[in-house]
């Protein structure tokens, strides 16, 4: 398939199909948890988006992160689907969502956020990650200012294998890799208003000490979708996949089990 990206993915299990996209700085791995737990009842397809793979020096848009998706669903003949979008994968959903709504059989948004950013962010994120559009691997600094932005105070103190591995991976990563996923989001529309339009059901997942995106995003969110689930993660931060695995993993089971995958193309 022409359009195809040159993406690292993992496509296990049989069934309806599932599948994840993944935030800023991660990859497919981080909803491996999940995928290997529900791989006997459902098709799993977790992808790495462009910036793991050797299109990260590529520009991209939102509108370009959907395109990506559609083509790894299309390739893998998936005509309905539940999509899981976490962080930057979340604002991706909520565009394909709202372009293909019936393709979308349940729509998850994990620690992601429907509003804009606002300008004092904007600030905040241009000061820190602006610089990387540059040679060579991310800085020591970008590496160490987010520990606190991915991980939440549990896992900071409790689980040091899962932060150490994460550390490793970013200190291997080109710089302008990061730089075309904070360029991809940094200027997003707010879709706050458009969520009434997603009438599909709706599951917002978030951890309690999210630093990265506050939980008063889900519970906006929340507030606005039609037919939403909201299921708060206790002692969790933005990596809510890894850091409370099974509590993810059984709201997941809990709410696909509620879904149609039927296809629902409009007449032609």
């Amino acid at each position: 398939m022409s359009n195809q990206p040159d993406t690292d993915l993992a496509d296990i299990g049989t069934g309806p199909a599932v599948v994840f996209s993944h935030g800023t700085l991660l990859d497919r791995t981080m909803f491996a948890p999940q995928t290997s737990a529900l791989a006997s009842e459902y098709r799993t397809i977790a992808y790495t988006s462009r910036a793991g793979t050797s299109r990260f020096g590529t520009e991209r848009s939102l509108d370009d992160l959907v395109d990506d998706c559609l083509a790894v669903v299309d390739a893998a003949g998936v005509e309905r689907f539940a999509l899981v979008g976490m962080s930057v994968g979340g604002f991706m959903a909520t565009e394909l969502a709202l372009r293909h709504p019936d393709r979308v059989a349940g729509l998850v948004l994990m620690s992601t956020q429907a509003a804009a950013y606002t300008a004092q962010e904007h600030d905040v994120y241009g000061a820190l990650l602006e610089p990387l559009d540059a040679d060579g691997l991310i800085p020591e600094s970008v590496v160490e200012a987010f520990l606190p932005v991915i991980f939440g105070k549990r896992a900071l103190t409790g689980q040091r294998a899962l932060v150490d591995r994460w550390r490793e991976k970013w200190r291997q990563r080109p710089a302008r890799s990061l730089y075309g996923e904070y360029r991809s989001w940094i200027d997003k529309p707010d879709r706050l208003d458009d969520l009434a339009r997603l009438t599909m059901p709706a599951l917002v997942v978030h951890g309690e000490d999210d630093n990265g995106i506050t939980i008063d995003h889900a519970e906006a969110m929340q507030r606005r979708l039609p037919n939403a689930t909201y299921v708060p993660i206790a002692d969790a931060g933005h990596l809510v996949t890894e850091e409370r695995p099974e509590m993810v993993t059984g709201a997941l089971r809990s709410w696909l089990k509620t879904l149609d995958f039927q296809p629902r193309r409009p007449a032609t």
